[in-house]
C-alpha cells in the first residue's frame, strides 16, 4: 500500500524582466534542507547551486537558472520563499562608521527592479554590431567569488551573444570565446564605454534602505542586491 501523499498549493507569478506568467509551489523538506546546507557552508557556489535547483524544482523544471537572467531568477526565489516560510526577511545591517549591527525587516515585496528595462541589448560600435544577454545567477557567483578585472572580462565575454555587421555574422560559442576575447580586448576605450553602461543600466532586483545607527548615529544608505541575504 502507498502511502498517500500531501497535496503542495501552486501559484503563478509574473517575472518582472522577461514578463513570463510561471507556475510554482512552494519548497518541501527536501529543499529547505538543500537551502540550509548551502548557508551552513558559507560559500558563493554552494549559494547559487542551491537557488537554481530549488526554482527549477519549484517550477516543475520550467525555469533552469542559467536561461533567466539574474533579476528574474532573483525575483522567482523570492516568491517561492515567501509561499514556502513566509514573506518577511530580516536582515543584519552593518553600520558603514562604526560597524556595529542591527536587525532590519523587509518583505518579499520590497525588492524593486532598478535599471532600464528598455535597454537596447545590442551595442552599435560603428560598422560592427554586437548583440548582449543578461547576466544569470552563475556570472553573479563568479563576480561575488572573484571580482577582479579578469573575471569582469570573462563575463563580458560570455554575456556577447552575436558579433554582426551587414556582411558578415559571428555566433559566440564555449569553443570561441578566446576569440571573442580578443575582439574585446582590440575596443577602443570609447566603444568598451558602451558595454559598461550596459551592465550598468541593467535590470536588477534591488532593495534600498536608510538607517540611522543606534550606536553612532550615523545615517547609512545600502542597497541590498545580493543573493547572500535572501537566506536570512
Amino acid at each position: 500500500m502507498s502511502i498517500p501523499q500531501v497535496k503542495v498549493p501552486e501559484f503563478s507569478m509574473t517575472l518582472p524582466v522577461s514578463k513570463q506568467t510561471i507556475t510554482f509551489r512552494p519548497f518541501v523538506v527536501k529543499e529547505e534542507k538543500l537551502l540550509l546546507l548551502a548557508k551552513e557552508s558559507q560559500t558563493t557556489e554552494d549559494t547559487v547551486r542551491a537557488i537554481m535547483d530549488v526554482v527549477e524544482s519549484c517550477t516543475f523544471g520550467t525555469m533552469k537558472g542559467d536561461d533567466y537572467c539574474l533579476a528574474d531568477l532573483q525575483y522567482a526565489f523570492l516568491q517561492i520563499r515567501g509561499k514556502s516560510i513566509g514573506e518577511e526577511i530580516e536582515l543584519i545591517l552593518i553600520c558603514g562608521e562604526c560597524n556595529s549591527k542591527q536587525p532590519y525587516v523587509v518583505t518579499v515585496n520590497d525588492f524593486e527592479i532598478q535599471g532600464d528595462l528598455q535597454t537596447s541589448k545590442v551595442l552599435n560600435l560603428g560598422d560592427v554590431k554586437v548583440e548582449m544577454k543578461y547576466p544569470d545567477i552563475l556570472h553573479y557567483g563568479k563576480l561575488i567569488e572573484d571580482g577582479s578585472n579578469e573575471a569582469i572580462f570573462n563575463v563580458i565575454v560570455e554575456c556577447i551573444q552575436k558579433i554582426f555587421s551587414e556582411e558578415e555574422m559571428f555566433v559566440n560559442s564555449e569553443e570561441h570565446h578566446h576569440e571573442v576575447r580578443e575582439f574585446v580586448d582590440n575596443l577602443t576605450a570609447e566603444n568598451f564605454e558602451k558595454f559598461e553602461q550596459f551592465f550598468l543600466s541593467m535590470p536588477l532586483l534591488l532593495k534600498k534602505i536608510k538607517f540611522t545607527c543606534k550606536q553612532c548615529e550615523i545615517v547609512n544608505n545600502l542597497q541590498v542586491d545580493t543573493i547572500r541575504n535572501f537566506f536570512h
